[in-house]
């Protein structure tokens, strides 16, 4: 069977927007990692293939997490590779079960900062917590994390899809994102570019601005020689509407994450309970 190079196809894998991968599925990533290989899905296509895990094949590893922990303690097993880091820290224990604290939450981001470097690591809060001090508790944040060298936070409400609505109209969450942006310790906000009516044409203070959350471009650093199209679109990545990289992925909606947090951006209203916990679910095989 043909093993696919995410290198040569200009494809980060992602690992994972559908389940918590460093804190869930770690042990089978690195099974991955010694064989060198991984089932996967391709985004333009949604087959299942097998795919490269040798440094030298692959473009990046794009982990999603609310709790890196796994990733720091074998960050040196990551080294060969190109790694960027998007961690959710909300500080919404209500309903993020089995993840960090938010003190917890705030050590492991600096440990995460410290073992890997500000530019491998996506400070993520998201959703913006349906809770009365929300303010509060993002300033609380902002103030620690400022001084960790991160200069950027993305924010995003709740998604239609999830169990628990977005119940706040646009001008309360422009108001929250103004009020974010004034309390940020000098962080800009950057809210996903999905979420194109929030700001509108409002006046916003400076740092307050749309953001695309994983673009893809750090992971392509050929530079062409000259000025020809055709050459700088053979070394960028492919995008999603909304801007960001199309990706590599080892997992599908149906194979989400077993936190049980009563909000995922990832959990659909229509999945069976017996599929929002996939713990003894068998992993992608192909065909």
């Amino acid at each position: 069977m043909l093993l696919r190079s995410g290198k040569a196809e200009r494809l980060p894998y992602s690992l994972s927007r559908w389940t918590d991968l460093p804190a869930a599925k770690w042990e089978w990533f690195k099974a991955q990692l010694a064989q060198g290989k991984m089932v996967a899905f391709d985004p333009r296509t949604a087959v299942p293939a097998e795919w490269s895990l040798r440094p030298e094949d692959t473009l990046g590893l794009i982990f999603w997490t609310k709790n890196p922990e796994n990733l720091i303690q074998h960050s040196v097993a990551l080294q060969p590779y190109h790694v960027v880091i998007h961690m959710t820290l909300t500080g919404w224990e209500e309903v993020e079960k089995g993840a960090p604290s938010l003190d917890d939450g705030l050590q492991l981001l600096e440990r995460a900062v410290a073992a890997f470097g500000t530019e491998h690591v996506v400070w993520r809060f998201s959703p913006v917590p349906l809770v009365p001090d929300v303010i509060e508790r993002f300033e609380k944040m902002a103030a620690r994390i400022s001084k960790t060298g991160l200069k950027e936070v993305f924010v995003a409400f709740l998604q239609e899809n999830d169990l628990l609505p977005e119940t706040r109209p646009q001008r309360v969450r422009l108001e929250l994102l103004k009020q974010m942006a004034i309390r940020s310790h000098g962080l800009t906000i950057r809210l996903c570019a999905d979420d194109k009516a929030t700001l509108g044409n409002a006046p916003c203070p400076g740092n307050l601005r749309h953001g695309i959350c994983e673009s893809g471009d750090r992971f392509v650093t050929e530079r062409p020689q000259g000025r020809a199209e055709q050459i700088m679109q053979s070394l960028s990545v492919a995008k999603e509407d909304c801007g960001c990289c199309l990706a590599v992925d080892p997992f599908t909606i149906n194979e989400t994450c077993t936190f049980g947090c009563a909000y995922c951006y990832a959990a659909d209203k229509s999945l069976a309970p017996k599929k929002r916990n996939t713990t003894k679910n068998s992993l992608p095989m192909v065909p």
